[in-house]
């Protein structure tokens, strides 16, 4: 075996020179080519807007990477011939080089001259200048292309004659804002899921009645000072729960008339039947609502008569307008009615070809939700009856206590709280129709004899909301007497004008139910003594 070191060397530095201008050449060409390709695609989506492709300068960035990985899988490797025949073109070696690159494969006596030849000849030749790369040029070429596509995603205008972009633009909004309701409610239905106390009072709100009435049964005629304690003490816990609980938009449905007058949309009767049923803690006819609800949207999932499943969905589209409006004039509850705006777009979306099964599946999603709600707007309604219950029963405790009737032996036959507030009325000496204590101007309730030797735990504070007028009665910087009668006319005016806003004063405080009647005789008395008071101006 001949020994050609430098003939070796020079084929194989020439081959691997061969093989990077074969891959820069191939890179060359599908740059320019991806280029064209894009430029095409582009003027095509912007000029006709028949089709939607997001062309941004970041995507420009793509076209070398795509080109380099088609060069390296396309691109020829050159051999050893094709090094040798190179070399042998260049220099002008008349198949010199050639010859050495096949000798192994050949036989004959003139090896050792052909070897001896190419060895002298190896050194000489340089391998720079028998494959030169130049890509100066073809570098800025590349570069003048990729420029005009830049300024061509800049500043090509987006055309729409036919009007595919804005459809499109707005298909993909509504899938946007389909996503991130679908994830609202999701989030939403986890939180209530986990709060989901099966329609009943709350545990808390369990544990305080509970509490309440152990309280009751150790209640001693004997001890009226630990009694009266122990009754305020739950009269104050009690009354932070049902501060806590009594939201605004429940506020105005434990206190609305089903009644009201109303002109189009839902029926009326629909609206008061749910109305009243929520008022006492039932969801019966609104679940019934849901059922059917449900099921027209079953039946029109499976439906593939265009007609009926149009009416299918203006039906749903009716009950979901009919209860979104029981949320929004009925109960105010903002998430109830949010659930159901969101299930009302969905059906909209569900038009569109490409969101139908999505939208769909997130109007499931939304009735879901919207019967959570409605159960925690149930079960806030049924913790607030029980809290006003478990405060009325308490007064009526008290007013035993002051007799000392209070007896919690009494108790062991009471099971309900309503049994409680019975026996203690009857303990108490209570026959009216009021809550209040009276005398013969005051409530029906039996008249409480005060002790002045018991000590509470009173204290004495300013209320956050003025009760009054504002108005100074009097103000004299002499000595000397007013004009007979208007100090009191103006005295029994002001009284009058604190009664008026009595009502809306406890609202705004949130005062518990129990405090209601008892806060508005005391004004009623005030009243009744300014109207007896015989007017010295007469005598």
């Amino acid at each position: 075996m001949l020994n050609l070191p430098e003939s070796v060397q020079l084929l194989h530095r020439v081959a691997r020179r061969l093989q990077a201008l074969s891959f820069f050449r191939r890179l060359y060409l599908l740059i320019l080519a991806l280029c064209c390709l894009y430029a095409v695609v582009l003027l095509a989506s912007r000029l006709s807007g028949l089709f939607s492709v997001e062309l941004t300068p970041t995507t420009i960035g793509f076209i070398p990477l795509v080109a380099v990985f088609l060069a390296a899988i396309l691109h020829r490797r050159p051999t050893l011939v094709d090094a040798a025949r190179t070399i042998d073109k260049q220099s002008g070696s008349k198949d010199l080089f050639l010859t050495v690159a096949l000798l192994e494969k050949s036989a004959g006596s003139y090896q050792s001259l052909v070897a001896h030849d190419a060895e002298e000849a190896a050194p000489k030749v340089e391998p720079a200048d028998v494959v030169p790369f130049g890509v100066g040029r073809r570098f800025a070429d590349v570069a003048i292309a990729m420029l005009a596509i830049w300024i061509g995603v800049q500043f090509v205008p987006q055309l729409d004659p036919f009007g595919r972009v804005e459809a499109a633009e707005e298909a993909a909004a509504m899938k946007e804002d389909l996503q991130t309701s679908r994830k609202a409610t999701q989030a939403r239905t986890a939180q209530l899921q986990k709060d989901d106390s099966g329609g009943e009072e709350s545990p808390e709100v369990k544990k305080a009645v509970e509490d309440l009435k152990s309280a009751f049964r150790k209640m001693k005629p004997q001890a009226k000072k630990s009694n009266f304690q122990a009754l305020a003490s739950r009269q104050k816990s009690m009354g932070a729960l049902w501060r806590q609980r009594n939201a605004e938009q429940l506020k105005e449905l434990l206190s609305k008339s089903p009644s009201m007058q109303r002109f189009g949309g839902a029926s009326k009767s629909k609206l008061d039947q749910w109305t009243r049923e929520l008022q006492e803690g039932g969801t019966k006819g609104l679940e019934k609502e849901f059922s059917e609800l449900q099921e027209d949207l079953r039946e029109m999932l499976k439906t593939t008569d265009p007609v009926k499943r149009a009416e299918l969905a203006q039906k749903v589209n009716q009950k979901l307008s009919d209860l979104e409006e029981f949320a929004k004039d009925r109960v105010n509850s903002k998430p109830l009615a949010a659930a159901l705006e969101r299930a009302k777009k969905q059906l909209g979306m569900s038009k569109l070809s490409e969101l139908s099964q999505e939208s769909l599946k997130g109007l499931e999603e939304s009735l879901e939700l919207a019967q959570l709600e409605l159960k925690e707007i149930s079960q806030t309604a049924k913790d607030l009856q029980a809290l006003e219950e478990a405060l009325k029963t308490i007064q009526l405790a008290k007013r035993a206590n002051d007799q000392d009737q209070l007896d919690g032996e009494q108790c062991e036959n009471c099971v309900s709280m309503a049994d409680y507030a019975e026996l203690f009325a009857e303990l108490g000496g209570y026959e009216g129709e009021g809550e209040g204590t009276g005398g013969e101007d005051g409530g029906g309730g039996a008249t409480v004899e005060e002790d002045d030797s018991v000590e509470t735990d009173f204290q004495s504070e300013h209320t956050k909301t003025a009760l009054n007028a504002g108005k100074v009665l009097l103000s004299l910087k002499t000595k000397g007497l007013s004009d007979t009668g208007d100090a009191k006319k103006e005295y029994s005016n002001l009284i009058q004008n604190v009664r008026q806003g009595v009502s809306e004063a406890i609202l705004q405080e949130q005062i518990p139910p129990g405090y209601h009647d008892g806060i508005r005789q005391y004004f009623d008395n005030m009243e009744s003594s300014t109207r007896e008071e015989p007017d010295e101006s007469a005598q």
